[in-house]
């Protein structure tokens, strides 16, 4: 399958994407460096995280190299990207600002599978409530 992501890195600038505590200690048990969950991780309320930006892109994001530092260890939601769940519309949709949607989830049953594993990790590991 590959990395369909190599050489974009679009959804890695001013990222909002959301971690959950199981990917902020995959990484700190499994990153070469000794790192702080505050180094990566914006707590946004008690049981939500997101990744932090640092000028303007995630922390683990190589900008010269438009690579993800850590693709192996990369949290959930980066690995159902460019898949999305829409609150205000209450279903899965593809990230409009990946420009290369086109090459995710091209048999319907897929999506439907993978937009099912994306609602019950938002529900199981990021604790958020959606309908």
């Amino acid at each position: 399958m590959g990395n369909k992501c190599k050489d974009c890195g679009k959804c890695c600038l001013d990222t909002e994407m959301s971690i959950s505590i199981q990917d902020i200690n995959k990484i700190l048990d499994n990153h070469p460096l000794k790192l702080n969950n505050d180094d990566f991780a914006l707590k946004i309320s008690n049981s939500h995280y997101q990744l932090k930006n640092v000028d303007g892109h995630c922390y683990f994001f190589d900008i010269k190299n438009n690579l993800c530092d850590i693709y192996e260890l990369r949290p959930q939601g980066c690995k159902f990207y460019p898949l999305i769940y829409d609150n205000e519309i209450k279903k899965c949709v593809y990230d409009e600002f990946c420009p290369r949607t086109n090459l995710f989830y091209l048999n319907k049953n897929l999506l439907k599978k993978k937009c099912n594993q994306l609602k019950n990790f938002i529900v199981e590991h990021l604790k958020i409530i959606i309908e």
